[in-house]
Order: C-alpha cells, then sequence, then structure tokens
C-alpha cells in the first residue's frame, strides 16, 4: 500500500437531527482539535454551578468532558460520569478542563479515567490565538520545542502567547502541555504493556528522568506503580505486540455505520479499506509510517451491560513516535468531540430538526 501524507477529508458523523453537512478539508497541525480546554468555573456563576451539580448527580452521559469534579477532601477530579460514591457538594470543585484541575492541585480518578473523556472545541469560547495556540500544543508541539518557538510560528510575541492562554484558559503554555503529557502516558500505562520507557517518549516527554520525576509529583507514585495497581484494565497489547490498541471516547448518539458508508465510497484503493464496520488507513507523520485501524466499540459491555461510547483504534508499533500528533487527528477527523446536543439545539433553531 502506497505511504502518503496524513491528509484526509473531513467527515462529519454525528447523528444530529435533521440534515447532514459534509466538509471536506484537508488537515494540517493548526487545525487538530484539542480536548476540553477553558478556565475553571468561577465561584459566583451560581446557575452554571447548580447545573453541573444536577448533572453530576446524574451521572450525565451529554457532560462527560464538558466539565470535570474535583473533591476537595480527597484531591481528586472526576468525570461527571463517575461511578464512585457522590461527595458532598460542598466538596466539590467544577472545571471545565483536565489541564485547569491539575494545576489547581488535583489528581486525575483512578476509576473514571479522565484521560478516556471527550474533549470540546472552543472557537466561540477563547480568542483565535489562544485556541489556534491550545490546537497546537494538544498536538505535541511543545514536546522538545520552546513556547518561544511556538509563538514565532503563531507570529506574536513569547509574552503575548503566554498572556492569551493564562487568561482565556487559566493555564500556562508548559503547564497545558505538561497536563496532556502526563494523561497520555497514564493511559498507555492502563491500556498498554509497552516499555515505561516508551511510554516516556510516546507521551511527548524528553527524558526518562523527566518522566518519571514528572509523574511522581503529579500523581504520586511512579508510573510502574499505576500500572501494577491497574494491570487488570490491560486490553491485550504487549511489549512484543506490532500493534497499540486504544479507546477514544466520545458523546453519544454517532452514527458510526453512516459515517462507514461515506468512508467506503470515497476510499482512494491502496491507502484506504473498509472492511464491514472497519475502517483503515496508511498514513506518514512527519519520519513515521505506518497503519490505524479504527471501529465503533461492541454496543454494551458483556458483563455489565454499560454502553460503550468509544472507538477501539489501533496503531502500528512503528507510529508510536508520532502518538500525540496522531491522536489529535484522529479526535479531529472523526468528530470525537461534538456536543450532539448543541448541534440538535442549533438545527432545531434553524429549522431543520425532524
Amino acid at each position: 500500500m502506497y505511504l502518503l501524507e496524513f491528509s484526509i477529508r473531513l467527515r462529519s458523523c454525528h447523528a444530529a437531527n435533521g440534515p447532514r453537512t459534509q466538509v471536506t478539508s484537508s488537515i494540517a497541525p493548526e487545525v487538530i482539535v484539542v480536548s476540553s480546554l477553558p478556565v475553571p468555573v468561577e465561584p459566583d456563576a451560581a446557575t452554571q454551578m447548580e447545573a453541573f451539580a444536577r448533572a453530576v448527580d446524574a451521572r450525565d452521559p451529554r457532560f462527560d468532558g464538558v466539565f470535570f469534579v474535583a473533591i476537595t477532601t480527597t484531591r481528586i477530579y472526576c468525570r461527571p460520569v463517575c461511578p464512585s460514591r457522590m461527595a458532598n457538594n460542598r466538596h466539590r470543585r467544577f472545571f471545565h478542563s483536565a489541564a485547569a484541575a491539575e494545576h489547581a492541585g488535583f489528581r486525575p480518578c483512578l476509576r473514571c479515567r479522565p484521560e478516556l473523556a471527550p474533549g470540546r472545541s472552543f472557537f466561540d469560547v477563547v480568542s483565535r490565538l489562544a485556541h489556534s495556540a491550545a490546537l497546537r500544543i494538544e498536538a505535541g508541539a511543545l514536546n522538545g520545542a520552546s513556547v518561544m518557538d511556538l509563538a514565532r510560528d503563531l507570529g506574536v510575541s513569547e509574552r503575548h502567547l503566554r498572556r492569551a492562554l493564562e487568561r482565556e484558559i487559566g493555564v500556562s503554555p508548559l503547564d497545558l502541555a505538561q497536563t496532556h503529557r502526563l494523561l497520555l502516558a497514564k493511559q498507555l500505562l492502563v491500556d498498554t504493556g509497552i516499555s515505561v520507557t516508551r511510554v516516556a517518549f510516546a507521551s511527548g516527554f524528553q527524558s526518562l528522568r523527566r518522566f518519571n520525576t514528572a509523574f511522581r509529583e503529579q500523581y504520586r507514585m511512579p508510573p510502574s506503580a499505576l500500572r501494577r495497581k491497574l494491570s487488570p484494565r490491560r486490553n491485550g497489547s504487549s511489549p512484543e505486540d506490532n500493534v497499540l490498541r486504544l479507546t477514544l471516547g466520545y458523546r453519544r448518539p454517532f452514527a458510526w455505520k453512516a459515517h462507514v458508508a461515506l468512508l467506503q465510497g470515497e476510499a482512494i484503493q491502496g491507502i484506504e479499506s473498509v472492511d464491514r464496520d472497519r475502517y483503515s488507513r496508511t498514513i506518514r507523520i512527519g519520519p513515521h509510517t505506518g497503519y490505524f485501524t479504527v471501529r465503533d466499540a461492541e454496543p454494551s459491555h458483556p458483563r455489565t451491560g454499560r454502553i460503550a461510547s468509544h472507538l477501539d483504534v489501533e496503531i502500528s508499533a512503528s507510529l508510536v513516535p508520532a502518538l500525540m500528533p496522531l491522536i489529535a487527528r484522529l479526535r479531529y477527523v472523526f468528530d470525537l468531540d461534538a456536543e450532539p446536543g448543541k448541534i440538535d439545539a442549533h438545527l432545531e433553531q434553524g429549522g431543520l430538526a425532524d
């Protein structure tokens, strides 16, 4: 199969009520969707906090990734759908992003795993500069590069970039990058069996020592301890595998079958293929070439009956060094950070709902 630069047509794959709109676009590093990013909820935003509290009490999946709830007594932050016992409302703090929660000194929950939550897209919430910078940081722009380098690429001064991110997102560029690295490392440690060294570099750290130090400081345990604690959750990837298996979350409803049918009709021979409900293609990201395969998860868990809301992704081991930009691009291509409830509301306002 021919290996081409990773440029793919953007398809809308969420099931909204009303006609579907297809957009064609080439993916560039500056337009990769970033995960949940805004600033902490202000204490005087009583209405929003009340809505968030009700969503947590109901474990409403529509709010998964829209915000995070932190518990002041345990110093742990969770997704709104976390199955753990609910804390008293006076012990809760709400954040619009994992980065903001970690910046405030909270650690991610080991049960609901915030790193698996779907993200958000904030074109209307943050400034164009902050949004563009956040997208690039999500894709690894600060892995081995400086904030000055990123500012130069965006055509602004380093000071102006720092002020824009801190004003709009609530954290510094380096703090935001560190959160992305640590959450990806946590996912790789739990869901795969690749070595800790490979986890460190795949998640964007430039040395094993820096990775171990950052992980201990943030999560109060070494990476190997987290892996031992949660080892039963691994999905089968091992150091000997040539394939890395991960999950990418989304919010339901998700029109996977319609999306696969569209992909099959537009597949480029020798590059893309669709086999029933499975989509595959070859890619090149920088000097790294390989392939990925994507399919929707089984509708429900065989033992718990819980409805799945994620894609199962298999990535060739040759692409592990480019994992951060690849994951960001996959989230963008499959529109995994969309909020179907908002889409439906806008379609209804325009008279396009059924």
